[in-house]
């Protein structure tokens, strides 16, 4: 099951047992639709919150596609679908002032539906005081708003707005590859409760991982954060898929998974400014329950 898929079982599980989180995060290219097709995982959340067929989104996980609700959503025009996006191509072209009319209207009741929801469209050309501005929003939304983030690389928004939602980094049609059984088995090893770190650095070797190869190391980075996060979902939804989530959702406090989750951050960014991915690598792997 790759990423794609992944967000598509989650999703579904979150809206079956009515259980939205008041932030997301989509990452990954503007070529992130699901099955190929023209509707993002943005437009079809957005859609399945609004639709008011409540017992078809209990019993299947997604938006009806025939009350009046969803008829409004396809046709783009439901008052409760609010969608910001930059006012151009370029970086920083998303001002400030767009976050100042989500501001202003955030609390307003919804029009048609329950809930609220705000798209915001490519927040890597947000500046960082728009996103400082709508962070407290982010933070503590009123009960009837939710807030659906797309962005190309969560690399390129503050920390405090990732840490403020639940993000999927998704996989474009060319890339949507399984994680290698390698990867798996090191993650595993990674997240047991004493890391047996000489162990790790065995496979690692023998994976060939360890070659100064940034692009790989990133993925085994992207692979290590989705485990992280899939261990917290089950932990907020009490849903265990496997015997070993639900060991781990034991193990791993929700403070635990962000710091870990900030460790594989700061690596990540740090690999960007080092060509030696090996000792990136190497470094945080020493670095574990330290």
């Amino acid at each position: 099951m790759n990423n794609n898929e992944q967000t598509a079982k989650i999703i579904k599980d979150m809206i079956k047992s009515n259980k939205i989180p008041g932030a997301f995060i989509f990452e990954g290219d503007s070529s992130n639709f699901v099955q190929g097709g023209g509707t993002s995982f943005a437009d079809i959340l957005a859609k399945a919150i609004v639709c008011h067929d409540y017992g078809h989104k209990e019993k299947y996980g997604e938006a009806c596609g025939i009350c009046g609700s969803c008829v409004k959503s396809d046709k783009g025009i439901h008052p409760d679908i609010i969608i910001s996006e930059p006012g151009g191509e370029g970086n920083l072209s998303f001002h400030i002032d767009k976050v100042r009319d989500i501001i202003s209207g955030l609390y307003l009741s919804p029009n048609e539906s329950d809930t609220k929801v705000y798209i915001i469209k490519d927040m890597q050309n947000m500046t960082p005081q728009g996103q400082n501005a709508l962070l407290k929003s982010i933070e503590e939304p009123p009960p009837f708003a939710v807030f659906i983030i797309t962005v190309n690389s969560g690399d390129l928004i503050l920390e405090t707005v990732k840490s403020r939602a639940v993000r999927f980094v998704l996989d474009s049609d060319e890339s949507g590859k399984k994680t290698p059984p390698i990867y798996d088995e090191l993650i595993r090893d990674i997240l047991t409760e004493n890391p047996d770190k000489l162990l790790i650095y065995q496979k690692l070797f023998s994976s060939g991982l360890e070659k100064n190869d940034k692009t790989e190391v990133l993925r085994f980075y992207s692979c290590l954060e989705n485990a992280l996060r899939d261990i917290l979902i089950a932990k907020i939804f009490m849903n265990y898929e496997t015997e070993e989530i639900k060991k781990l959702s034991n193990l791993y406090s929700v403070k635990k998974i962000l710091n870990l989750s900030k460790k594989i951050h700061k690596y990540k960014t740090d690999l960007e400014y080092n060509i030696n991915a090996r000792l990136n690598l190497t470094s945080f792997l020493s670095s574990l329950n330290a």
